[in-house]
């Protein structure tokens, strides 16, 4: 083998855990203004998950005033998070006050 071929071969480990490096930090970035909008907002830490794809499930506690879970969402409007998320609501089927009817 020539010494090209080593180097490219040594140096294919490295290429890979650069891309794969790349990627988890930009998805710890994520995650930590995440919990920088849970603080502000007021919300219970876990109320925003960010999930595969860009999937970001924000689940707020069922006595979570409304005006923090207005301001989450719009926050996550103004974020770097409102190009490219894809949101969903976990949890709203009912209301617990209307399950005691």
């Amino acid at each position: 083998m020539s010494s090209r071929a080593l180097l490219a071969l040594a140096m294919l480990p490295a290429l890979i855990g650069c891309s794969s490096s790349g990627a988890d930090s930009a998805t710890e970035r994520k995650k930590a203004a995440l919990v920088g909008i849970e603080k502000m907002c007021r919300v219970a830490p876990g109320t925003l998950e960010l999930g595969e794809g860009n999937q970001l499930a924000i689940q707020p506690s069922p006595h979570e005033k409304y005006d923090n879970v207005e301001c989450v969402v719009r926050e996550l409007r103004k974020s770097e998070f409102a190009a490219d998320m894809k949101l969903g609501f976990v949890g709203n089927e009912m209301h617990p006050r209307e399950e005691q009817k």
